[in-house]
């Protein structure tokens, strides 16, 4: 895990933990038994994970959602909520012969801690009966996780502006061996 120092402790301890353990859980169990070959395969098995890691609690897992505010609009790969507000925002990177840019990502996660108050999750392509039409602001303490399967050297990701928000999560790939999770 890295961040940035800020002028906030970092928060949500279990949820943090949480999703380093589905993170883990994805790269040993999933990736390394070569069952991940793309973006959206690490994004179905991390989010099978979190859904065990978070069973016994009220969370909602978005994936894709539409994240309106002000005029701009972004699709994070998966948004966390409660029953009031979003708890985590999480970019995912699956670069497993290569290495990852990071600045639309940050850019991301960085215009959601700016507009927290406008933040607005749209399920507008839903067409059922609606049960939840609740518009989900982003918490004061929400985890803000950069996430990516990539070769080489782990990379020193500087986020100033999430400051202790910001978690870092990194899955490093080598020829002829299992991917490494870095701590």
């Amino acid at each position: 895990e890295k961040h940035s120092p800020g002028k906030q402790m970092a928060t949500r301890y279990k949820l943090r933990s949480q999703l380093k353990q589905a993170w883990k859980n994805t790269i040993f169990d999933r990736y390394n038994q070569q069952l991940i070959n793309s973006e959206h395969g690490l994004q179905a098995y991390f989010c099978a994970e979190l859904l065990n890691q978070l069973k016994d609690s009220k969370r909602r897992i978005f994936i894709e959602p539409l994240l309106s505010f002000s005029d701009k609009r972004r699709h994070p790969d998966i948004v966390i909520c409660n029953s009031q507000s979003i708890i985590a925002i999480i970019e995912l990177k699956y670069l497993p012969r290569g290495r990852p840019s990071y600045k639309k990502d940050l850019e991301t996660l960085e215009i959601a801690v700016k507009n927290k108050k406008e933040l607005t999750i749209s399920n507008d392509r839903f067409r059922g009966k609606r049960s939840d039409d609740k518009k989900y602001t982003l918490a004061p303490d929400a985890v803000l996780c950069w996430a990516a399967v990539y070769t080489g050297k782990t990379l020193e990701i500087k986020a100033p502006k999430l400051g202790a928000h910001f978690l870092q999560l990194d899955a490093l790939t080598m020829i002829g061996e299992d991917a490494e999770v870095e701590k």
